[in-house]
């Protein structure tokens, strides 16, 4: 009779759980916070619901793209989302009432939940608002800012440039801030945020921001980019300084021609407004050509280098009306200039044929050195002054201090090289005895380098006559050639 009693109980509490609604549960709370935004939804139901049904009646505002999926049986099902959910947003998750596989009925309802915000830099600008990334160059005394996705606490952000503590100038939101540059010397540099830092709601950066750019003096004048390099030959006498141009330069080679006066052929990339004056080519001119893989420009040519030159073939182009021009400004003969825009059409319109190339540049990372604050050039009357404040030689020859006359500014040379070659003078068969310098780029021999008030030793090697010089310093490092000016003076 006992018995009897019981399973009454039992069947009339079965039938009881019957009539209830099925329940559903979630991993996550309504109103809960720092939600990872690469995390799922789930619901556990406490009896079987069709996916057909559950996709049918679920959403989720701001609407976002993501898969439903059950992950045991028909109780247990999670939405994962395409990609990571917004940062420190507030997401609502909404279930309709539906029912069961069974026809019960299942309650439906809201779950709201805020993502967390993981604090860090979003971006590095340059004062024009370039996107700074690795490998990428800023002007002398730039101002900087940092862009962050959250607002800071700024006393608790510690930013360092170049080695130093950054003096951070934070914005009225605590989302950005800006430093400057200013007084430090052009080369490397590596702007970096440590970690630890915490936004305004204690949430931490975990881990340290770092961009390695690099300061380097370039000319910011227009300038017309060129396909290949213009090898521009410009004269070096008393009477043809101060030049224009010669900051925007890539490299700059001098080397003697006649009566102990010196001779410049620049190689641009970019040319800019005003390049002059501009003169013949000599033997030497012709073999840069070859290396550096562009076009010579000049004026006018001796009967021994046209002769030289038909033996080893440069492309040349020779003072042409509506290219050239002579200037009122200057005295003849050296009073010959040429535009940028006036290079890149002659590039395009006469030899267009040429391959394009780029001269290889990378910034140097030097190891050893000795102290090299001033070095002079014998042959050259030369001498050049390290100022620490721009991390830039100055150049004076023959007790002339070089100014680029279109910038009104002194020369900022990156890097020094003294190429030490087999010179030759050359019986030109003129009659009257007249010599000419040569010079051996085709095989190898000593380098001085000066970068950074700092003097190496090394080798230089022609790889081929279509290739530029190789440098090599004397523990086997590679030189690479820095962004902006390199003067080479090719010497005995």
């Amino acid at each position: 009779m006992v018995v009897l009693v019981v399973l009454v109980g039992v069947g009339a509490f079965l039938a009881y759980q019957n009539t209830l609604p099925t329940t559903v549960t979630t991993n996550i709370k309504s109103g809960q916070k720092n939600i990872p935004t690469d995390g799922s939804f789930a619901f556990t139901f406490s009896r079987s619901v069709s996916p057909d049904v559950l996709k049918a009646a679920f959403s989720i505002t701001p609407a976002t793209d993501g898969e439903l999926y059950a992950v045991s049986g028909q109780t247990q099902y999670a939405w994962t989302p395409s990609k990571p959910l917004a940062e420190l947003t507030t997401y609502t998750v909404g279930l309709l009432p539906i029912y069961d596989v069974g026809h019960h009925r299942v309650g439906g309802g809201q779950w709201s939940f805020t993502t967390i915000i993981i604090p860090r830099v979003i971006g590095l600008t340059a004062s024009d608002g370039t996107q700074l990334k690795d490998g990428m160059e800023i002007d002398p005394s730039s101002t900087l800012k940092l862009t962050f996705n959250d607002a800071m606490e700024p006393v608790t952000i510690k930013a360092t440039i170049g080695g130093q503590v950054a003096n951070l100038k934070w914005a009225t939101d605590d989302r950005s801030a800006t430093f400057s540059t200013a007084g430090l010397p052009s080369g490397p540099l590596t702007v970096s945020i440590a970690a630890g830092g915490r936004d305004q709601t204690g949430h931490t950066v975990p881990a340290g921001f770092t961009v390695k750019t690099g300061i380097y003096w370039h000319d910011r004048e227009h300038r017309v980019s060129l396909r290949y390099p213009a090898l521009i030959q410009i004269p070096n006498d008393e009477f043809a300084r101060d030049q224009n141009g010669l900051q925007a330069a890539d490299v700059i080679f001098e080397y003697l021609a006649e009566g102990g006066i010196t001779r410049l052929t620049a190689v641009y990339e970019n040319a800019p407004n005003l390049i002059g004056p501009m003169r013949s080519a000599r033997f030497i001119s012709l073999k840069i050509g070859r290396h550096y893989r562009g076009l010579l420009f000049q004026s006018g040519e001796s009967a021994a280098t046209r002769a030289r030159a038909a033996s080893d073939p440069t492309p040349q182009f020779f003072d042409t009306i509506g290219y050239q021009y002579r200037t009122g400004a200057r005295y003849a003969p050296d009073n010959l200039m040429i535009n940028g825009d006036r290079v890149a059409a002659a590039e395009n319109n006469f030899f267009g044929g040429i391959s394009a190339y780029t001269i290889p540049k990378a910034r140097p990372d030097l190891s050893g050195g000795t102290g090299a604050g001033s070095v002079a050039v014998a042959e050259h009357y030369s001498t050049y002054a390290y100022d620490a404040a721009t991390g830039t030689y100055q150049k004076t020859e023959a007790g002339h201090h070089y100014v680029d006359a279109s910038l009104k500014q002194p020369l900022r040379i990156e890097m020094v090289v003294v190429v030490h070659t087999r010179e030759t003078l050359l019986d030109v068969g003129d009659g009257h005895g007249a010599h000419i310098h040569d010079f051996d780029l085709d095989s190898s021999g000593a380098i001085n380098v000066y970068y950074k008030g700092l003097g190496y030793k090394g080798t230089w090697k022609s790889v081929n006559s279509h290739q530029p010089l190789a440098f090599t310093l004397d523990n086997g490092q590679a030189l690479t050639l820095p962004p902006g000016l390199v003067w080479i003076d090719v010497t005995q």
